[in-house]
């Protein structure tokens, strides 16, 4: 049976709590609460696996995430009146704004999928612990529109299972005449812009072995989220060079942002992704 966090009790959405009966939101099946000693506390959906196919068997690393965040934010469900398609939001702020949750593998099919129905205001949280040794952070990057860049175009990194931290400038008059880079001369690399004073806001190159290569195709914002106090990395278009740059969140403030009612929308630099010293 699938479990929730929410149920309706006398037509109010409320935790459970031992001995309650409700129904769930989104098919009206009846959810019984589970509230053991051992066991989290949780509403328990009769009748089927999960009534929405989006839907994991949730963990403490889910559990962790939701209750940092209103219980009146949590498990919204969404509806599209031209459809009819219903689907149940992680959380969801009062202005919209949709978190998705994910511990497990995904198809690319329905993280498109996910992100067409949810819209452009939506991120993507997942939990990397799993993969983090997989995972390296490479050379501070200049901001992407640093005038030393107008002319070039940087291309980074290689994915793969041998995957190696790479990346290199190309000018940009011989990146347009060509279909790869493999015919292309390497100008600079990366450390070379490490000294350009106030160039660098926090983005870094990095490798990926053995990727989940569909976050690598995500529309919105996706945060890696390693375990751990100290930062989310978040993984974001470089802004008119190829591939996609990560940079590191200082948790305690993306929290502050979530809450606040403030932009997540780390294309465009925020006050909470600020420079630090890279993880390994």
């Amino acid at each position: 049976m699938a479990s929730m966090d929410v149920a309706i009790v006398d037509g109010q959405r409320t935790p459970p709590a031992p001995g309650l009966k409700g129904i769930c939101e989104r098919c009206e099946a009846q959810a019984q609460a589970k509230c053991g000693p051992i066991v989290r506390w949780h509403w328990a959906h009769a009748g089927r696996r999960h009534c929405d196919p989006w839907m994991e068997n949730e963990g403490p690393w889910h559990k962790a995430w939701k209750e940092m965040f209103p219980f009146a934010w949590r498990e919204n469900v969404r509806f599209d009146m031209a459809t009819g398609e219903k689907h149940v939001a992680d959380i969801q702020r009062p202005d919209g704004l949709v978190v998705e949750l994910q511990n497990s593998p995904m198809p690319l099919d329905e993280m498109r999928s996910r992100e067409q129905f949810y819209g452009e205001r939506m991120i993507w949280i997942v939990n990397g612990e799993s993969f983090r040794k997989h995972i390296s952070i490479g050379v501070a990057l200049p901001a992407p529109e640093h005038p030393l860049l107008e002319e070039y175009q940087l291309a980074m990194p290689i994915f793969g299972a041998q995957a190696a931290l790479w990346l290199g400038y190309f000018r940009r008059a011989d990146w347009n005449a060509r279909t790869s880079t493999r015919d292309l001369m390497q100008l600079f690399h990366g450390k070379e812009f490490e000294t350009l004073e106030g160039s660098h806001r926090g983005h870094h190159a990095w490798s990926w072995k053995r990727p989940r290569e569909v976050w690598l195709h995500a529309r919105r914002t996706v945060f890696l989220d390693f375990g751990g106090s100290g930062c989310l990395w978040a993984l974001v278009n470089y802004k008119g060079h190829t591939g996609k740059a990560i940079y590191p969140v200082v948790r305690e403030r993306f929290m502050q942002a979530a809450l606040s009612g403030a932009q997540l929308d780390f294309d465009q630099p925020s006050s909470i992704a600020v420079p630090m010293a890279p993880w390994v």
